[in-house]
């Protein structure tokens, strides 16, 4: 478009591109567009269009005013809610933060049971199991059975 005419094609390029603002325009297509609007009845309509569109969308994007008071009755509204359960908050969410651990490990417990072992040796052998040898260095274990 740095060429010193422009074709219909390429105004209309720069019609879709930039809008019909020709501020919008780049500086080296300025002057070819208005040479080509000063000579050519269908970029004239096709600059018309672009106009109307523009205005369509403008309108259409305009911010819709919230009414008056919105703003304030949903802070209130919302401090009104949050005082009430702030005594359960402070309370018993550390409790339950606390707790979620023990509740896990007691639902692990009853969905994989303890079926299948026949004495509390078995049980602490499996127990034992879960640490390495060098966890019990520092620990004088009796002897087990033979």
């Amino acid at each position: 478009m740095t060429r010193q005419t422009m074709s219909e094609r390429d105004f209309e390029h720069l019609l879709d591109t930039h809008g019909a603002d020709s501020s919008a325009w780049p500086a080296a297509a300025q002057r070819p567009a208005a040479a080509l609007l000063a000579s050519s009845s269908s970029a004239r309509a096709n600059l018309d269009g672009a106009r109307l569109l523009d205005a369509a969308l403008d309108a259409a994007l305009a911010p819709v005013p919230a009414p008056l008071g919105l703003r304030s009755r949903i802070v209130a509204r919302a401090e009104r809610a949050g005082a009430g359960r702030h005594w359960w908050n402070a309370a018993w969410r550390p409790l339950g933060v606390a707790c979620a651990p023990l509740a896990l490990g007691f639902g692990l417990g009853v969905a994989f049971g303890l079926d299948g072992l026949e004495d509390a040796a078995d049980l602490e052998a499996r127990v034992l199991l879960a640490f390495s040898a060098s966890d019990f260095a520092d620990l004088e274990l009796p002897e087990t059975g033979p």
